[in-house]
């Protein structure tokens, strides 16, 4: 019997949350503490660097959403599942993409590298070619990799229906073994563009946390009311902990990271998402105010445009400070998202629906 909760689609408080997410993002990339030049505590710059965190939290949420919204689709709509996902990412990926190889056709014209590059960007599959990675948009990267994810999740909902309680979790283990054998052969072939020289596969335990979450709640109604904060404070554990830990050799291979991300998200991250979720806490009263939803609807926006041309224009034509910049992005992309993002999104589902 499935709780109450298992009903839902949307979760107000979690849309409220991806605008956190994507600021924590902007602060990574933007805090001047991270300037080794200033004269901050070193402390302060180890916690700056780890608010690539952000991202992180993305991977688990899009594990927990997409299981949510699937799962008992059985067999899968494969077709509507993929238009659905294609409405939500690549339009305005497609748009921003376009303009900045524009602007870079303008001021350096073009060649073979801006060629490969630009197919590489467009059909999002950059992430898979190490010295192409960060070409386009640089932060871009991550959508390779959900783009993976989105593609394999029904096979492994098909999976995991087969098999009984948590022993799914083997699967990531797998995934993540059979992704470092491939990267183990690539890493001393001279192949074009760093072919699967990237261990990618070491992100996949982050989207099980959100599979696992997703099939927990579904089933499960915690009774206690400091899930919130025990997910805070796992995650501040991770951010002032993993700089020490790094500091050890075994943590900079790649089982290394596995682990450790392993530990935030499983540990951290989702039982925050799952606090977030049932409690009524002062923090989800906030994440759920409208101005919050909105902002978090936005949010997939304000991060593909958060570092690129719209901000080199802002930082060199209006005002270099980064707080305005800040609240001006967060403007931008909520005209973006209310004019472009959401009305493409609905033409492109309304055409397979014909």
């Amino acid at each position: 019997m499935l709780n109450k909760t298992s009903k839902k689609q949307f979760f107000p408080v979690l849309t409220g949350f991806r605008a956190i997410a994507a600021w924590i993002i902007f602060i990574y990339h933007f805090f001047p503490f991270k300037n080794p030049n200033h004269s901050y505590p070193k402390w302060i710059a180890d916690i700056i660097w780890e608010f690539h965190i952000g991202v992180d939290m993305f991977f688990v949420l899009s594990g927990f959403l997409i299981t949510y919204r699937y799962f008992d689709e059985n067999p899968i709509h494969f077709k509507k599942y993929m238009v659905n996902r294609f409405a939500r990412i690549y339009p305005m990926y497609f748009i921003i993409t376009a303009i900045g190889f524009g602007i870079t056709f303008i001021n350096m014209g073009w060649n073979k590298e801006f060629t490969i590059q630009a197919i590489l960007s467009f059909t999002m599959t950059k992430t898979l070619f190490a010295d192409y990675a960060h070409s386009g948009i640089s932060q871009g990267w991550t959508l390779t990799i959900e783009e993976l994810f989105y593609i394999s999740a029904p096979f492994y909902f098909i999976l995991i229906r087969k098999i009984k309680g948590g022993e799914f979790l083997i699967l990531p283990i797998l995934i993540f073994v059979f992704g470092t054998f491939i990267s183990y052969i690539f890493k001393d072939i001279n192949n074009i563009g760093g072919f699967m020289k990237n261990n990618f596969s070491v992100y996949i335990i982050e989207f099980f946390a959100g599979i696992a979450l997703a099939l927990f709640i579904r089933k499960y109604t915690p009774k206690l009311n400091f899930i919130t904060y025990l997910g805070i404070f796992s995650v501040i554990l991770y951010i002032l902990g993993i700089p020490h830990l790094r500091e050890i050799p075994f943590f900079k291979t790649d089982i290394g990271r596995f682990i450790e991300i392993g530990f935030l998200s499983f540990f951290g991250i989702a039982p925050l998402f799952w606090g977030l979720i049932h409690e009524k806490t002062l923090i989800n009263r906030i994440l759920s105010l409208p101005i919050m939803i909105l902002l978090g609807k936005s949010s997939y926006i304000f991060y593909l445009i958060h570092k690129g041309f719209i901000p080199i224009f802002i930082d060199e034509y209006i005002w270099d400070n980064k707080l305005f910049l800040f609240v001006i992005l967060n403007v931008i992309s909520i005209i973006l998202f209310k004019y472009i993002e959401e009305p493409a999104n609905h033409w492109i589902k309304s055409q397979f629906k014909k």
